[in-house]
């Protein structure tokens, strides 16, 4: 679009070029401001536009919008103007880093216009309490934490040897008696199974720390091991009790229930702001998703040999 200047234009862009006379030898930018809704300055093909200046000026030189920081902005876009015109004549569009570089530009710039929004009043949004009630009877099970039990244990392995299994449990059996004759072991069961692991365990993580092997779910761990200590534990009655010897493919065990931690269910009041920012995060999601879709449904992709 062409604009033919104002006489008073024209005036005060010389005398603001005037007052703003650059020093011996510095190298002069053309400015040309030919109206505030149209082009200001063009090279080539590339022209510079308000909606450019103002951008610049709010990047580069914090928002002023004096004379002194619109000059320097207008020669900065100037300059970039100039260079991206060689870079046109020079077909650099077609370079394979600026085509990946504008793609990506032109993405991001698509995705703040009209995806960020969307996340963002997401993130604002409040999730109304039946909602967050809905969702904390749905995952109940998700916040209750299982029953666990510490357990001591006095361990044999007698690697598939059904003679030696025998004898380790008859060993067992003896340390047995011996611990339930120790009035005061039975009567403390923080102690464990005392100095007998060091006598009647293999379990090298335990026999010098009074057999105590830490805490158990009733399911155990991922390892037969501990699933038959657990399975051991869990059929005793109560803190302090001791199982008889029990032989098992994986060896022969003695095992103390020490000490529980009942089943707890987390309050809804405990973990509605865990459920609100969950149920934000679903909604971003969702509104991450159908943006995605619309874009692929609207733009498909023709894949070419």
């Amino acid at each position: 679009m062409s604009f033919r200047p104002s006489r008073s234009l024209l005036f005060g862009l010389i005398a603001l070029l005037s007052a703003c006379s650059p020093k011996p030898q510095e190298k002069v930018k053309p400015v040309a401001v030919v109206a505030e809704t149209g082009a200001l300055l063009t090279v080539g093909s590339i022209s510079v536009n308000q909606a450019d200046l103002d951008y610049q000026l709010k990047q580069s030189h914090g928002g002023r919008t004096d004379a002194e920081s619109r000059r320097e902005a207008l020669g900065e876009l100037a300059d970039r103007a100039q260079l991206a015109q060689a870079a046109l004549d020079a077909h650099l569009q077609q370079d394979p880093m600026v085509r990946a570089e504008f793609a990506r530009v032109l993405a991001n710039r698509l995705k703040e216009k009209e995806l960020f929004p969307k996340l963002k009043a997401a993130a604002a949004e409040e999730i109304p309490e039946p909602r967050l009630r809905e969702l904390y009877a749905a995952g109940e099970s998700g916040f209750r934490s299982n029953e666990k039990r510490e357990a001591a244990v006095l361990w044999l392995n007698p690697n598939k040897n059904p003679e030696r299994a025998k004898q380790y449990v008859e060993k067992l059996t003896t340390a047995r008696e011996w611990f339930s004759q120790n009035s005061d072991l039975k009567a403390h069961p923080e102690q464990g199974f005392s100095t007998l692991g060091v006598d009647y365990s293999e379990h090298q993580a335990s026999r010098y720390k009074n057999g105590i092997v830490g805490w158990f779910e009733s399911a155990g761990g991922l390892d037969a091991w501990t699933k038959a200590v657990a399975e051991i534990l869990f059929s005793l009655p109560e803190p302090g009790a001791i199982s008889e010897v029990v032989s098992r493919p994986e060896g022969v065990f003695l095992v103390r229930y020490l000490a529980a931690r009942p089943a707890v269910l987390r309050t809804f009041e405990s973990v509605s702001e865990e459920l609100a920012r969950s149920e934000q995060q679903r909604i971003r999601k969702a509104a991450e998703s159908e943006f995605n879709k619309s874009i692929e449904e609207k733009y498909p992709v023709r894949w070419l040999e």
